[in-house]
């Protein structure tokens, strides 16, 4: 797996791109990664995980930054375990904060020649976290993509995700969240 800073790094014929802060990587991450790797097989395309160097919060509102789950290298050799092309891994900056969620989508597609992007349901992105699954959805007709929106991965009733993960941890109950965590071959 190729790790680059910037989308001018990008030198790939066309893409097939997974969005989030992928935090820990926990199960709900690896479905969003692996479809993002199958969908890059069957187009002839190259997958890119597009992530952040630090979370989103330490920047915008640092005293509710999360501890990260794991760190930022643990992340990316999850990513190519995963079988991962690329990894995008952008600076989370005040600059990059303020951009417009269509302004980012755009400049994605153009630089990294995006036949498709996957996102989960909840996902949030750009200037105040107002872009969401449903605007990928709307900006592909547009911008030529294909959207794809992974419904969520449930652990029972609950829907895995990092905060749910850092709950699990934070009662005590770290077996739980280990399997979570866990790379496994069924999500």
């Amino acid at each position: 797996m190729r790790i680059i800073h910037t989308e001018a790094e990008f030198d790939g014929m066309a893409s097939v791109v997974a969005l989030g802060m992928f935090d820990g990587v926990h199960i709900g991450h690896q479905k969003l990664i692996r479809t993002a790797v199958r969908l890059a097989r069957e187009q002839g395309a190259e997958s890119v995980v597009c992530t952040f160097d630090r979370h989103p919060l330490s920047v915008i509102c640092s005293d509710r930054a999360p501890k990260p789950l794991l760190s930022l290298p643990e992340n990316l050799d999850r990513f190519d375990r995963l079988g991962a092309d690329w990894a995008l891994v952008k600076a989370f900056t005040p600059a990059f904060a303020a951009t417009p969620p269509e302004t980012f989508i755009a400049e994605l597609v153009t630089a990294l020649r995006v036949k498709a992007i996957v996102v989960g349901e909840n996902y949030s992105f750009g200037a105040g976290g107002s872009g969401s699954a449903d605007m990928i959805r709307d900006l592909s007709g547009a911008l030529g993509y294909a959207a794809h929106v992974v419904p969520p991965v449930m652990d029972g009733d609950v829907m895995a995700s990092s905060t749910y993960v850092r709950a699990l941890l934070a009662r005590g109950d770290v077996e739980h969240a280990r399997r979570l965590l866990a790379l496994s071959e069924d999500n």
